[in-house]
């Protein structure tokens, strides 16, 4: 494995497509609540939505920045974090089930770290994705009770279908 951290390119799309497509179904697919393969399917990943939004986080200016772990020309893994003021918001984090605990969202977190430069960062999670919400309580997060939780609808999923998610925050200054 020879994995670089490199920024996204607009032509990343069809990659980074791909990728989230695969990490969403793995970190997010729970019956239990209504969220099968079929909410994270290809057929959903294609829809005008999802691209629009996927194409968003490929941003590269002074307040965005997106980066693309890459093993032999593929995309394995990407963070975009968006600066707001004093704080800044991480978003798109996903590793490829192959990759993770090996130290590729380590390196793309550095990245996002660094753009930050001492501000708190904020997120959003799905509740029911608890190994994450473990990876980033080690990294400092808390649950930022003092926002409300947020209730997820994709227009590609069944009707009434939610996905309850919580705000987490990390202080700023943290090294």
């Amino acid at each position: 494995m020879t994995v670089r951290i490199r920024p996204s390119m607009s032509g990343d799309l069809a990659a980074y497509t791909v990728m989230m497509q695969a990490t969403y179904e793995s970190a997010y697919v729970d019956e239990s609540i209504g969220l099968t393969k079929a909410c994270f399917s290809p057929e959903v990943f294609a829809s005008d939505d999802t691209r629009d939004y996927l194409q968003s986080k490929l941003v590269n200016n002074d307040t965005q920045k997106s980066w693309m772990a890459v093993d032999e020309g593929a995309i394995i893994g990407a963070v975009t974090i968006e600066a707001h003021g004093s704080e800044c918001k991480l978003s798109g984090f996903y590793v490829l089930p192959d990759y993770q605990g090996r130290g590729v969202g380590t390196m793309l977190w550095q990245k996002a770290v660094e753009f930050a430069d001492g501000r708190a960062i904020t997120l959003d999670i799905y509740t029911h994705n608890k190994k994450t919400i473990q990876l980033y309580e080690h990294w400092g997060f808390r649950e930022d009770t003092t926002q409300p939780r947020l209730y997820y609808h994709w227009p590609e999923w069944p009707e009434g279908l939610r996905a309850e998610a919580m705000c987490m925050r990390r202080e700023g200054s943290q090294v």
